[in-house]
């Protein structure tokens, strides 16, 4: 125990150094006993696990969101070890761990909640818009129609991918005009932050991922049913440029997907023991 009667399990805990935690975990029934162990401030483990982590190892993660969200997963981890009596005990300063954690974060939340509105609102528009381009592709036919109101191309093949592409992309585009509308009218409190908020953000990043994908497909056939008699070259170039945007979509958003995940699935990990986590200690 160091000068301020606290233990390897309490500075674990504290600086999110998992794979001691975890160590420490495999132990058996001394941690048990470790577990009960309070500070000169009468902070427990799970006291520790509340307090904000220092800026460095925030920033591992981007978005506050997502910070917002590991801080989470740190703190349910190890309230898990805690006894029942322990969750509710209170520190010198009077305040149980959860109304500690509350309070240690409280400006993460706001953050938390502006980056996430933020990216919410961005989404829509560029879903809306996408609504709208395939909505209106789909009642101005390629191609045009005869007298009696039928497609000129309707039996081609390219007519028909034309047909799924822009459902696809129109369906799709939707969807994610309702996840993302689902997220500005969230209640943003803490907990929705652990999973709920992001699950919604990473599907409705893959339905707007969908419809680019689905329009840039309905654009190039469209393309091709229009100089399929003509100069080829021109759909073909099309057809290759398209490509050009899903590429680009998924270059920059990678970062974001990957910090999505990994804030969201990686507590799944975190049960497995001998696992490194979330942050470590910086030299």
């Amino acid at each position: 125990m160091d000068s301020k009667n606290r233990t390897i399990l309490h500075i674990a805990v504290l600086h999110r150094h998992a794979s001691i935690f975890n160590l420490v975990h495999q132990i058996g029934h001394i941690k048990d006993v470790i577990v009960t162990f309070e500070d000169e401030d009468r902070n427990t483990i799970l006291h520790l696990a509340a307090k904000l982590a220092r800026r460095g190892q925030l920033e591992l993660v981007s978005g506050a969101a997502f910070q917002m969200c590991v801080e989470l997963v740190w703190f349910e981890k190890v309230k898990k070890i805690m006894l029942p009596a322990q969750i509710k005990s209170k520190n010198s300063k009077d305040m149980t761990a959860e109304e500690l954690f509350s309070n240690e974060h409280e400006k993460l939340r706001e953050d938390a909640e502006s980056w996430m509105k933020k990216t919410a609102e961005s989404c829509m528009l560029i879903s809306t818009v996408i609504a709208t381009g395939v909505f209106a592709a789909a009642t101005t036919l390629p191609g045009g129609t005869d007298d009696t109101g039928k497609p000129n191309y309707l039996k081609k093949p390219s007519f028909l991918v034309f047909a799924i592409s822009d459902t696809f992309a129109f369906i799709s585009a939707s969807t994610a005009i309702l996840i993302f509308l689902s997220i500005l009218v969230s209640r943003y409190r803490e907990y929705d932050f652990y999973k709920s908020l992001p699950l919604k953000l990473i599907f409705g990043l893959i339905t707007l991922f969908i419809s680019i994908t689905s329009m840039m497909v309905a654009l190039s056939t469209s393309f091709f049913i229009i100089y399929y008699h003509g100069s080829m070259w021109i759909p073909s170039c099309i057809t290759i440029l398209s490509f050009l945007p899903i590429l680009l979509y998924i270059r920059l958003q990678f970062k974001l997907f990957s910090d999505i995940i990994y804030s969201t699935y990686y507590w799944k990990t975190l049960s497995k023991l001998g696992k490194n986590m979330i942050y470590v200690l910086e030299k």
